[in-house]
């Protein structure tokens, strides 16, 4: 009796987990038509407010892009200065405090 009962829990959970699956692939299926067809609708919206929006969304891009470029360019300088100033301290520790002593530590 309690295998049985065992068994169509078992059974049940599968069933439940068959029906999820299938529930989720079908609820996939229709959110992709769904985004497909608002993405139609929209690409082929010519209004003014459409208009305005994506010029709005293309600055803001290339802003982005160039707020990323001018970062990068920084950080670069930034690293290149670190480092000479690293070698000409690193230069200057050595002479006070010796070369040996340097590499015992």
């Amino acid at each position: 009796m309690i295998e049985k009962n065992l068994q169509d829990i078992l059974n049940a959970g599968i069933g439940l987990f068959k029906s999820g699956e299938e529930n989720f692939k079908t609820a996939v299926v229709n959110l992709e038509k769904a985004f497909n067809d608002m993405k139609s609708k929209g690409a082929s919206d010519n209004s003014d407010a459409a208009l305005k929006i994506r010029e709005i969304l293309e600055n803001t891009l290339r802003s982005a892009k160039t707020v990323q470029s001018q970062a990068e360019q920084n950080l670069s300088v930034f690293m290149t200065e670190a480092q000479k100033n690293y070698s000409q301290v690193l230069d200057q520790v050595k002479k006070v405090v010796g070369e040996e002593r340097i590499r015992d530590l």
